[in-house]
């Protein structure tokens, strides 16, 4: 029992450290700063708070769910499994980084807040880009850890460079991871839970509606703390977390040993 509820406790500490970090801080503390792209045309539908150093609050707050499915996804590596923890950590870290900086971003509406909340997503989708080369190439996790590092650089200095392209560019890198683990699962035949990344690509494509509504203006409550935008949040983490379970889920492929004849 304790095992499953210890993850959960640290993630609540991390969340509420965090926040109350943001909280203490000076109301006009991102004055200075260089203001996110988005201001330009508005920063999604909850209205900011000037008057508070966490300018969004709904969207700040929910972005803190990837705190846990990042964490959650560190308990997921066993030694009968594919899913290492070097993998974990990665695939964790890379969830956490999309909490943080969220939460980051929605608190000062900065051009930094932007670039860590960008960063976290790119560093999931190289992640399961670069795993289906590992297992569909049999690559050693150094080579594959090297390639992520290499493309996490490259797109991190591409949306500092054009910024606006940000989200076309993790949507490209995701569709063509999905198609690489397709192509790994057709060729290799694991023995995988299909199920669970299929649930999660549902809440997502389901996630994307909701942020696509709020991005729009559809449905829209300026001041309410239910935000479209904080539900693609929450069903994003979800998302990632049945992602972790379907990795976690491949066993190690045991390899026989020739039978000597008598």
């Amino acid at each position: 029992m304790m095992k499953r509820v210890f993850p959960l406790l640290i993630a609540l500490a991390l969340t509420m450290i965090t926040l109350g970090a943001l909280a203490s801080l000076p109301a006009d503390i991102w004055t200075d700063w260089r203001p996110a792209t988005c201001l330009t045309h508005g920063c999604f539908c909850e209205a900011p708070n000037d008057g508070n150093p966490i300018r969004q609050m709904a969207n700040t707050v929910s972005s803190l769910g990837y705190i846990f499915s990042g964490i959650a996804a560190l308990t997921l590596s066993k030694k009968t499994q594919r899913f290492s923890f070097g993998h974990a950590a990665i695939f964790g870290a890379s969830s956490m980084t999309i909490g943080a900086g969220s939460a980051f971003y929605h608190a000062s509406l900065t051009f930094a807040g932007q670039f860590f909340d960008v960063l976290g997503m790119f560093m999931l989708a190289t992640f399961m880009l670069t795993y289906a080369f590992e297992r569909l190439w049999d690559l050693r996790f150094v080579t594959t850890f090297a390639i992520y590092l290499v493309i996490v650089l490259l797109l991190s200095a591409l949306q500092i460079v054009l910024p606006d392209t940000r989200r076309f560019v993790f949507a490209a890198v995701l569709l063509v991871a999905l198609f690489f683990e397709a192509r790994y699962r057709r060729r290799k035949t694991p023995v995988i839970a299909v199920d669970k990344l299929r649930l999660g690509l549902a809440l997502l494509a389901v996630a994307y509606g909701v942020w696509m509504l709020d991005t729009a203006r559809i449905f829209c409550l300026e001041t309410s703390l239910v935000q479209g935008h904080a539900v693609w949040h929450i069903l994003g983490a979800a998302s990632v977390w049945l992602t972790a379970r379907y990795y976690a889920s491949e066993a190690v492929a045991l390899k026989l040993a020739p039978m000597r004849s008598v």
